[in-house]
């Protein structure tokens, strides 16, 4: 069982996979928030990407900050990796979930 220190790096390693997933694909992310597109106008595309830019470099500094934070052995590194893996595997499910279900649910609200 990894200790705390392991899990909340890895957690936070996941966040900040997640984080730059939101900046790269933004547009998967918008809809998640109710918004249609493809095109999306420029109020609504800015205080987003600037929202995913935030929470990126937020996410990188606390991660940078802990790992910095005292000296470890390779092992240690090892097992946060795995930790991130584990929890950045359960959040792409957990996406791609959501986004079948939505689908779902619109075509059968959809005129037949």
């Amino acid at each position: 069982m990894p200790n705390e220190d392991v899990m909340t790096i890895g957690v936070l390693g996941a966040g900040f996979a997640w984080t730059l997933w939101w900046n790269l694909d933004w547009r998967r992310y918008l809809r998640f928030y109710g918004f249609k597109g493809p095109a999306y106008p420029a109020w609504v595309q800015l205080p987003f990407r600037i929202f995913f830019a935030a929470c990126s470099l937020g996410t990188a500094l606390e991660l940078g900050r802990r790992l910095l934070q005292k000296s470890h052995a390779s092992g240690f590194y090892f097992a946060c990796l795995k930790v991130t893996g584990v929890w950045f595997v359960a959040i792409v499910l957990m996406v791609f979930i959501v986004e079948r279900t939505a689908g779902n649910a619109r075509k059968k609200v959809g005129p037949s």
